[in-house]
């Protein structure tokens, strides 16, 4: 059992302005086609960067680069002075250690980050932190169990109440030829980390890595192998009403690639996805840079307050369903356009706004019904129900 002093997390999401633009080292704003992210400055022709995190006031930034021959890493870091940033330097509290991945907490007051285990090879890391003490970066401290183990802990990431997420291959410890990693979480109980839980709806047969939590954990965004074709791609999955982890969905193709994607890191205001792009070639990684692009093909409206898959109701009389308000919910906005296939149904209505179906059916059996929720970049998320008209 680990003791860790979390840092105080106040539920203050933003400090920045809706009317104020945010500097992200003067670079301009993408669209919803991935663009690398500071060429020059971040991403480097024939350097390998990594993994990119921003605190919430985006006014300090932190990224990994490997180092092709031995796989080794580091951590550089910049910060903005008034509208200055500074030239990304080795991160002083990290200098000489062969670290990966950062992640700063939500509150900007915590590094969370990987650091190779001592006489093993550079690829076995723990999770370690540093935390910021009257605005100085003070000692790293290794985070032990139940987060760090044994096995190889990838990456963490963390909510605005210290509940952490991270990879691990703990599952396969001891077991031969057994190499993939799952994702956990473990809640603070007071001070303490106590045990681990593995998110059970994302296990498959392939790795699960570079996870994202959102500070709300409202959505969990990681990478995934799938096919010869593509390689590894992003993943995400939403909370429903009942906190269950929807099946995971691949995200959009516009950001997907037949390169390798992963590290993702999105923007407190959930504007922006930044993530790293591998290009795996004959001879084995070439070219790893940081992209970014905007949200409006990550986020879709997803199924968050359903009704049973059944309603029954009987023939030659009318009923009424009331469809919950927040049957479908949608990350970066809440102005969605229903839509039902009515031309299926000559004795069924809908009320959008109501967010009611009615009718008075007039032959018994099942009747399937498409419910379509869109949003303000047409994006689609369909749920079907079944209505058992009986005699």
């Amino acid at each position: 059992m680990t003791k860790i002093i979390l840092p105080l997390i106040l539920i203050l999401h933003s400090c920045i302005s809706s009317t104020e633009t945010t500097n992200y080292l003067g670079q301009t704003y993408p669209d919803s086609i991935p663009v690398i992210f500071a060429p020059g400055i971040v991403s480097m022709e024939g350097r390998l960067e990594h993994g990119i995190s921003f605190t919430p006031d985006t006014r300090e930034l932190a990224f990994g680069v490997f180092n092709r021959d031995d796989f080794s890493g580091e951590i550089f870091y910049s910060r903005r002075i008034n509208e200055a940033w500074t030239e990304p330097m080795v991160f002083e509290p990290l200098k000489n250690k062969c670290v990966y991945l950062p992640y700063f907490s939500p509150n900007g007051k915590s590094l969370l980050y990987t650091q190779s285990k001592p006489d093993i090879d550079n690829m076995q890391t723990d999770i370690w932190m540093v935390e910021k003490i009257d605005d100085e970066w003070g000692t790293p401290k290794i985070i032990r169990a139940p987060i760090s183990s044994t096995s190889r802990e990838a990456n963490a990431c963390m909510t605005y109440d210290g509940t952490i997420y991270f990879s691990s291959n703990r599952n396969c410890y001891g077991k031969d030829n057994c190499h993939t990693a799952d994702l956990f979480y473990t809640k603070p109980i007071g001070n303490e980390y106590q045990s681990e839980n593995v998110i059970s709806e994302f296990i498959s047969p392939n790795d699960e890595e570079s996870v994202f939590i959102s500070p709300k954990e409202d959505y969990i965004i990681f990478c995934r192998y799938t096919d010869n074709k593509t390689g590894v791609d992003l993943y995400i999955s939403y909370r429903d009403i009942n906190k269950k982890w929807i099946e995971p969905q691949i995200i959009d193709s516009t950001i997907n690639s037949k390169d390798w994607d992963r590290r993702p890191f999105v923007s407190i205001d959930n504007k922006f996805l930044f993530f790293t792009r591998l290009q795996i070639g004959e001879k084995g990684l070439t070219e790893s840079d940081i992209y970014w692009v905007n949200t409006s093909k990550l986020f879709k409206p997803f199924v968050y307050h359903s009704l049973p898959d059944t309603t029954t109701v009987q023939v030659g009389e009318k009923f009424e369903i009331s469809l919950p308000k927040d049957y479908f919910k949608d990350i970066d906005g809440n102005l969605l356009t229903y839509r039902v296939n009515l031309d299926k149904f000559d004795w069924l209505s809908f009320d959008s706004e109501q967010m009611k179906l009615s009718g008075k059916p007039s032959v018994d059996g099942d009747f399937e019904v498409t419910l379509t929720a869109i949003d303000k970049f047409s994006n689609k998320t369909e749920d079907k129900i079944i209505i058992k008209v009986k005699k």
